[in-house]
C-alpha cells in the first residue's frame, strides 16, 4: 500500500491548483488518461485570472422574452485543454492517469489498481465525485450541459446568452474564442434538441459555420457548498459545490479552492480558519445564486419575469 502525505483525486483546475501549491509527498489519481480533453465548458474566466487568454470579452448580450439586455462583461476565454495540459506537465509529484477511485474510507483510498493511504485526501474529481459519495449518500441535483465548438464567421467580443422556453431551467450560450466559439446549452429535458435549436439560431444569423469541431457533455452541480466532509477530507471545485448554480461558472473558484486546500494540508491554515474563509468568500454568494436559480425554475412559465428577477444581467447579487 502506497503511503502519502496528500492524495488528490482529480486533475482538473482544483486538483492541479492544490498539487502545485502542496508540500510533502503528493499523489494525484485521475480516472481519465487525458483529463484536459472534452470539457463541457464555455472557458470564460474573470480578466485577472492567471491563465493565457485566447479571446477577451467586453460585454454580454442576453436575449429573452423581454428583448435584449446588453451589459458589461469584461473577462477572457481561455484554452482549457492547453492550459491544463501545461499545468499537468509542470507537476513534480506522482501522477496516476487512467486510475479510477472506487471509494474512500478514513485515510484509505481504493482504486481499480490498488490501495493507498494519506494524512489528507482532497476530492477534486468533479460533480460525480467518488470521494464525496463515499461519505454522503443523499440524492443530489444537477443541470445537464452540452457544448460544441464551431467555427466563427465573424469576429466577436461579446458573449451571447439565450433564454427560451425550450431551454427549460437553463440557457443557451455562445462564447467566442478567436476563430471558433463555444456553443452550448444547460437545461432539463431533450438537451440535444435544445443544442440543435441554438445552432440553428446562430446559423440563421450568419455567426457560425455548421461544422462541429468537438462535442462534450457534463453536469452542473446544484447541491450546494460541501467543502469539508471529515477531519482529513476536503472537497474542492465541482466536487465541493463551488460552481455557480445560476451561471455554471466555476474555473476561478475551483482554482482558488485548490490553493486554500493546499494551505490546510501544508499546515499553514487551520481547518477552522479554512471553514471561515470558505464561508465568508463563497457561502453567502453561492446561497444567493442558488436562490436566484430557484426563482428561475419556479417562475419559468413567466420566463420574462423569471429572467429579470434572477439573471446576472439584471442583478449581480
Amino acid at each position: 500500500m502506497g503511503v502519502y502525505d496528500i492524495i488528490i483525486v482529480g486533475a482538473g483546475p482544483a486538483g492541479l491548483s492544490c498539487a502545485l501549491h502542496a508540500d510533502g509527498k503528493v499523489l494525484i489519481l485521475e480516472k481519465e488518461r487525458s483529463p484536459y480533453r472534452k470539457i463541457a465548458c464555455a472557458e470564460w474566466v474573470p480578466p485577472d485570472f492567471d491563465a493565457p487568454s485566447v479571446q477577451k470579452t467586453r460585454k454580454m448580450i442576453t436575449e429573452y422574452p423581454g428583448g435584449r439586455a446588453v451589459t458589461s462583461f469584461a473577462g477572457k476565454v481561455i484554452d482549457r485543454e492547453k492550459w491544463q495540459s501545461e499545468l499537468l506537465g509542470r507537476l513534480k509529484c506522482e501522477v496516476h492517469l487512467g486510475e479510477k477511485v472506487l471509494w474512500v474510507r478514513d485515510d484509505v483510498v481504493k482504486t481499480d489498481r490498488g490501495f493507498y493511504r494519506a494524512r489528507w485526501i482532497v476530492g477534486a474529481d468533479g460533480p460525480l465525485s467518488s470521494v464525496r459519495r463515499s461519505f454522503r449518500g443523499e440524492k443530489e441535483r444537477f443541470l445537464p450541459a452540452v457544448n460544441v465548438r464551431l467555427p466563427l464567421l465573424k469576429p466577436m467580443d461579446e458573449t451571447l446568452i439565450f433564454f427560451r422556453d425550450e431551454f427549460r431551467g437553463g440557457y443557451g450560450w455562445c462564447f467566442p474564442r478567436g476563430e471558433t466559439a463555444n456553443v452550448g446549452v444547460g437545461m432539463y429535458g431533450p438537451i440535444m434538441q435544445g443544442l440543435n435549436l441554438l445552432i440553428k439560431v446562430l446559423l440563421t444569423r450568419g455567426l457560425v459555420e455548421d461544422r462541429r469541431l468537438s462535442f462534450s457533455a457534463g453536469l452542473i452541480p446544484l447541491f450546494g457548498l460541501r467543502s469539508r466532509i471529515s477531519r482529513n477530507v476536503i472537497l474542492v471545485g465541482d466536487a465541493g459545490g463551488f460552481t455557480d448554480p445560476l451561471t455554471g461558472a466555476g474555473i476561478a473558484s475551483a482554482w482558488d479552492a485548490g490553493k486554500l486546500a493546499a494551505r490546510v494540508v501544508n499546515g499553514d491554515l487551520s481547518s477552522e480558519d479554512y471553514d471561515k474563509i470558505i464561508g465568508r468568500t463563497y457561502g453567502g454568494f453561492l446561497r444567493r445564486r442558488y436562490e436566484k436559480r430557484v426563482i428561475l425554475e419556479e417562475r419559468w412559465k413567466d420566463l420574462k419575469r423569471a429572467v429579470e428577477e434572477s439573471w446576472i444581467a439584471f442583478s449581480r447579487a
